[in-house]
């Protein structure tokens, strides 16, 4: 079976066991269009309609599938569809047809006892569900048939064992869920309904109707707190509905606010502490993370007008009004002053902790040190933009890992609740300036990284840049030899395209701290998006002067020699990047656009293998597209020929590449 079709399968799976039953079909009823000979997507497309109560259609799709080797796979199917639309002669010869076949004779009588219900034998349906199940224990639809039967004859504790066995071998059935739902209704045996439907989240942590079973059972014994961590893990796994927050809303005022009870002696308590403002998509998913690892969330609101308030409140925490007055440390220092706890851990809203750093982290807090300490902590930003500074591929360290990488930012998270201790700067606010002051020891925790998405959405990207870029303009006014101004305001007119005024920026940043490798690497980098580049070359040479082996100083002279028609020289520099670099994708990328430029083949179709099995293999179109165009723009037509050539060859041509080497050909 080929991969794509598994992939398939299994996200159709996922959407409909988190109930988006009509998107799982429709994408397997569309990779049947473009893969009709795959017999296992007519048997998923059609397991799915029928257990969502869609017979007729099922059968459609069973029907245009035909014969062949793989239909004794599909009578099950066909027969339980039959008998739903009455075709009962149809369906009885299917059930032959089966008791006729090793390994299919439980189903035919599973098949012959739905027959036998459609016309109330409920004494000859009973046998033939109890001979499947002799036949096969594990029979999931012979437990649940035998179940409804016992039910209609009002045997409930009987059913529900029937039931049980029936979720144990289907756990993601619809009308099993239900049976069971409502037969543990009626028996009032909700603590027997508990580790049933726990063990079937077990092996499907996403499945919708399971949770919010469990939560319905939790909350009928009467455990609120229990049935408030499930809706808060529902809210994170299945997205926020007005319906499931107005629910979680209710169940929290019953539970109360996550708070600190004060117990001098105890010490190790840890208060979240947040400002926020419209952070809907990100802030249960945080607030979730944060959870195990604090006795008290404060989220200081400077002015949401999405569902952010009641997202905080449901998770338990305290929501507080802060007017926002163009400075990021005053809303965070309002928010140290509402901590109770004995530590302060400052989070944003699309940052999370991985459940793997938490047996880390507790220890930091448990005992405070005889000499003051705080502790900064490495924020992995997550991007698909792998020419960023410090960039990092993931390796699967942490299941949080998103993008091709990250790159990465250090500051104090983690400190004292001390009165003394507050943010400063209006914009890029930081605590490290009074800890220092303070005498406070900064100590650094690597085993507790923080992951941060907001990198990966361009429009918030985008709106936070805009944001920073006023603040630090009102910075700069004020002094404009304030270095850190300088940096952040060269750094956002990058990100916004403004390339010649991030380059001034810097220029001037440069002339009060002429030794800063990063200011001479963006400045170069600023220089390359301008095309100017000689200029980018000199300044990578610079760099490279204060750093011989930094990794970003060589790929931007390198690629500026590309631009320059120095293809060798380019080869040479990217080939010792990669030997001590073999994980960075950018320079696999010109190392091999530099070969072709080159005419060497055979590195070019290593280069290739190499490059397809990277987090960049499903963009090299694209890549060869974007490389090729700035080329031309540098007017090196003999490599854009080679290039376009190069991605035709190995199938990395899109339809702007090949009309572009068709159009380059008629040139001449």
């Amino acid at each position: 079976m080929a991969v794509s079709v598994c992939a398939i399968i299994e996200r159709a799976d996922l959407l409909y066991t988190m109930g988006r039953c009509d998107q799982a079909v429709a994408i397997l009823a569309e990779a049947l269009e473009t893969n009709p000979l795959q017999p296992v997507l007519v048997s998923r497309v059609a397991e799915l309609l029928i257990d969502s109560g869609e017979h007729s259609t099922a059968l459609k799709f069973l029907q245009a599938a035909g014969g062949g080797e793989s239909e004794n796979s599909r009578l099950l199917l066909k027969g339980i569809c039959l008998e739903a639309v009455g075709d009962i002669a149809s369906a009885g010869g299917i059930a032959d047809r089966m008791l006729a076949i090793e390994g299919q004779q439980a189903h035919g009588f599973v098949i012959k006892a739905r027959i036998a219900l459609r016309s109330c034998a409920l004494g000859r349906a009973e046998e033939f569900f109890e001979e499947a199940i002799v036949l096969d224990p594990g029979c999931g639809l012979a437990w649940f048939g035998l179940g409804t039967i016992r039910r209609s004859r009002g045997f409930a504790a009987e059913s529900l064992a029937c039931f049980e066995n029936a979720l144990r071998a289907l756990p993601d059935s619809r009308e099993i869920l239900l049976a069971l739902h409502e037969t543990t209704l009626s028996t009032g045996d909700y603590q027997r309904a508990e580790p049933t439907l726990r063990q079937g989240l077990s092996h499907q942590p996403l499945n919708r109707r399971l949770r919010f079973l469990l939560i319905d059972v939790l909350l009928r014994q009467g455990k609120l707190g229990e049935a408030m961590s499930e809706i808060e893990s529902a809210l994170v796994d299945f997205g926020i509905d007005d319906g499931l927050l107005s629910a979680a809303l209710n169940v929290r005022q019953r539970v109360g606010e996550q708070r600190i009870i004060a117990d001098p002696g105890t010490g190790g308590t840890v208060s979240l502490c947040m400002i926020v403002k419209n952070e809907e998509k990100y802030l249960a998913r945080c607030l979730r993370s944060a959870k195990p690892v604090v006795q008290e969330m404060v989220i200081v609101d400077t002015g949401s007008t999405d569902r952010t308030r009641q997202i905080a409140t449901a998770f338990g925490a305290r929501v507080c009004d802060f007017k926002w007055v163009d400075d990021f440390s005053k809303a965070r220092n309002f928010s140290l002053t509402q901590a109770c706890g004995d530590w302060i851990l400052v989070l944003d809203a699309d940052e999370v902790i991985s459940p793997a750093s938490y047996a880390a982290f507790r220890p930091l807090v448990q005992v405070r040190p005889v000499k003051p300490v705080a502790y900064s902590i490495t924020t992995r930003n997550y991007t698909h933009n792998s020419s960023r500074m410090g960039w990092t591929a993931n390796r699967n360290e942490f299941p949080e890992e998103q993008g091709s990488g990250w790159f990465p930012s250090d500051k104090v998270r983690l400190f004292p609740n001390d009165a003394r201790i507050g943010f400063i700067n209006p914009v890029h606010e930081l605590v490290e300036p009074t800890l220092v002051q303070l005498g406070f020891e900064i100590r650094t925790c690597p085993a507790i990284p923080i992951h941060h998405f907001g990198s990966l959405s361009e429009a918030k990207t985008i709106e936070k840049t805009r944001t920073y870029l006023d603040l630090g303009r009102k910075k700069l006014k004020r002094n404009r030899r304030n270095l850190s101004a300088l940096k952040e305001m060269a750094i956002q007119s990058a990100n916004m395209g403004n390339r010649e005024e991030a380059l001034s920026l810097w220029n001037e940043f440069l002339a009060l701290q002429p030794d800063s490798v990063e200011a001479l690497l963006n400045s170069g980098s600023a220089c390359w998006h301008l095309s100017r580049y000689p200029e980018a070359v000199q300044w990578a040479e610079k760099a490279l002067r204060l750093n011989p082996s930094i990794k970003e100083g060589l790929f931007n002279k390198a690629v500026a020699f590309l631009m320059m028609g120095r293809a060798g020289e380019s080869m040479s520099i990217l080939r010792g990047v990669l030997e001590k670099h073999p994980d960075y994708p950018p320079a696999q990328f010109m190392f091999c656009v530099a070969c072709a430029c080159s005419g060497e083949s055979k590195p070019v179709e290593t280069a290739m293998e190499k490059l397809k099995a990277t987090l960049l293999g499903p963009y090299l179109n694209e890549s060869f597209f974007d490389i090729s165009k700035r080329l031309l723009d540098a007017s090196q037509i003999d490599y854009v020929r080679k290039i376009l050539t190069t991605a035709v060859k190995f199938n990395c041509a899109t339809g702007d590449v090949v009309k572009l080497l068709q159009d380059l050909r008629v040139a001449g």
